[in-house]
């Protein structure tokens, strides 16, 4: 078996489902729920595995970590997964993205050594819940939370940041896949053919 990366994963389980109307969180996709699709494939890969938000009793028996600020959305999630953690660089994690592919996770970790973000860029955009942080960047997002600037967006823009390009993300599988986000009914049916 593979050595376990020291780095920390957190898995952002806060979303409110406003769009989907339930909890997809642990919403049954198959024979699982959803937030154990994305654990499944990240536990081998680190020494430690975090889930950032709101208890619920289908999560009992993982460690849960609530939001330091409540109602902040995902840039409050990653303020709580830098701020609990061990380590200098967390590797963040939607819970709703479940085709998170091994070979990207890796490469990704093997280039954290410097920016305070390493982000994934495509045709579509950024990709701020499937990418590394930095503690450095506690003081910019505890700024922007206190000035209700709610957006990861804000960050990426004043931090040092590495942007994994789309033909780098291409050599480990089809974007449209890895990065596929769970919203709505007709993305459960999508998944579900």
């Amino acid at each position: 078996m593979e050595k376990k990366h020291a780095m920390t994963a957190a898995i952002l389980i806060g979303g409110a489902s406003k769009r989907l109307g339930t909890d997809k969180v642990v919403l049954r996709l198959g024979d699982d729920i959803m937030v154990n699709k994305v654990l499944k494939v990240i536990q081998p890969l680190f020494e430690h595995v975090i889930m950032v938000g709101h208890p619920r009793k289908e999560l009992r028996t993982y460690r849960i970590m609530e939001d330091l600020f409540k109602s902040c959305g995902p840039l409050g999630g990653i303020y709580t997964a830098l701020s609990l953690s061990g380590s200098d660089y967390v590797f963040v994690f939607a819970a709703d993205m479940p085709y998170v592919d091994t070979g990207l996770v890796g490469y990704m970790i093997s280039i954290a050594n410097g920016p305070d973000i390493i982000i994934p860029e495509w045709t579509k955009g950024l990709e701020p819940l499937h990418a590394i942080y930095h503690k450095r960047l506690i003081p910019l997002i505890k700024s922007s939370i206190d000035k209700n600037c709610l957006k990861i967006a804000t960050i990426v823009e004043h931090a040092s940041v590495f942007k994994v390009p789309e033909e780098k993300i291409r050599e480990f599988g089809d974007p449209d896949i890895i990065f596929t986000n769970i919203n709505t009914t007709s993305d459960i049916e999508a998944l579900e053919r």
